[in-house]
């Protein structure tokens, strides 16, 4: 069961081609029922803006109705992604919660199904696949990826113990390359920034008119859009029409000075 358990999370994570995944690290042991976590932080390097955030997790436990999970980011952004399946309205035989085993899904605020609402007996792990989260991940959006995520798991009931396996923190994410707290692809959509050679980078953390990147727009700029006119599929074709035309030589002076 372990083995499948393993297959199954790494296809979960590998099918999200179109994001970053960022495990963490800490003790795999739970406190049982002490009302105290097990915290693992996960670091992320990236400097971006969060569009779309998703948490994989992996625990072995006996009776998953006694676990709750807090996600925080780096700002102090604290999302619940899951607080005793199964609780509190009635549970499984009492007030006690889900008393299924195990863990194995990816929290995810496209699913379908939430983790209160996989309760079994007989299906091993009881929650598994994609889940949604008790809170919404989507609060995170617009908040920035970089620092250090912290994953605090408690087991709030005493008796049966559980192995935290794996925690990985999946993220979408739109770069701020000026760092205006503001995602790069928001900033060119508002008009905020202008991205002029169309290639989803604001012109301000750019150079695009400094075609000999010596960081500075001049006349030696002017000569190689002279030296390339009319030409097509040339990185004189500053604001990408396709041609190289009047209109790079009128940005070349517009961007006129230091990069």
């Amino acid at each position: 069961m372990k083995h499948l358990m393993l297959i199954s999370s790494t296809l979960l994570i590998a099918s999200l081609t179109q994001a970053d995944t960022y495990c963490g690290s800490g003790s795999p042991a739970i406190p049982d029922g002490t009302g105290n976590s097990v915290e693992w932080t996960i670091e992320v390097t990236s400097d971006g803006i969060v569009t779309d955030a998703r948490f994989f997790t992996q625990i072995t436990h006996p009776w998953v109705g006694d676990l709750r999970m807090e996600l925080t980011a780096p700002d102090g952004m604290m999302i619940t992604l899951m607080d005793r399946p199964g609780m509190p309205e009635g549970g499984w035989i009492g007030p006690w919660g889900c008393g299924g085993d195990d863990v194995n899904g990816m929290f995810n605020d496209e699913a379908d199904t939430a983790a209160e609402e996989m309760c079994s007996t007989s299906t091993v792990p009881v929650i598994a696949g994609n889940v949604l989260p008790a809170e919404p991940l989507s609060a995170l959006d617009g908040h920035p990826a970089q620092g250090t995520w912290t994953i605090a798991v408690f087991d709030d009931s005493p008796v049966d113990s559980g192995t935290i396996q794996q925690l990985c923190l999946v993220l979408s994410l739109d770069e701020d390359c000026n760092g205006n707290g503001i995602g790069d692809g928001q900033d060119i959509a508002e008009g905020e920034s202008q991205d002029v050679n169309g290639n989803g980078i604001p012109d301000e953390c750019e150079c695009p008119a400094d075609l000999n990147g010596d960081q500075m727009i001049n006349v030696e700029d002017v000569l190689q859009v002279i030296a390339a006119f009319g030409e097509t599929n040339s990185e004189a074709d500053i604001d990408g029409n396709g041609q190289v035309d009047i209109g790079d030589i009128l940005l070349v002076i517009e961007a006129w000075g230091t990069c």
